[in-house]
């Protein structure tokens, strides 16, 4: 049934998703990353704007 992705052909099957998945995260990571970051610089903007 399946003997038409076995061997090498499932591994570079595997191997892409793999690495699909990777990039995926990677750009989710910074994404939330850079987002964070913004969102403390604004904290701290508004902090400081309020203080006497």
């Amino acid at each position: 049934m399946f003997s038409g992705l076995a061997g090498p052909h499932l591994l570079i099957i595997i191997l892409t998703w793999g690495l699909t998945l990777a990039v995926i995260g990677a750009v989710v990571y910074l994404v939330v990353r850079l987002a964070v970051l913004h969102a403390l610089k604004a904290h701290t903007r508004w902090v400081d704007g309020g203080k006497q």
